[in-house]
């Protein structure tokens, strides 16, 4: 498993104090649009999408009124390495798409 996501973070902060005002403080800086999954005997971090969805739905009344829903796709693999997330395990994938 790679571990871009923890370089990512560090780099962030070896490089965002050139880019903010002296005298600053409290400096962090994480990655989001992550989800901690669990599978097997470990726990991983993997790169998530959020996608708006939005359509027209017929109501009882035979009216078309507007909808919006949410959900996430989950990456396959890392954006940064091109790594495939579970690599050494063939059934992750199905057990993901399941859950």
């Amino acid at each position: 498993m790679c571990t871009c996501k923890q370089d990512t973070e560090a780099r962030l902060l070896e490089a965002l104090p050139a880019e903010l005002p002296e005298g600053f403080t409290g400096l962090s800086a994480r990655l989001t649009g992550y989800a901690m999954m669990f599978g097997g005997q470990k726990a991983q971090f993997k790169q998530v999408m959020p996608i708006e969805i939005t359509f027209q739905a017929p109501t009882k009344a035979g009216v078309m009124k507007d909808k919006k829903r949410s959900m996430s796709m989950l990456a396959n693999y890392c954006m940064f390495c091109g790594e495939k997330y579970d690599k050494d395990e063939p059934n992750a994938e199905s057990s993901v798409e399941a859950a």
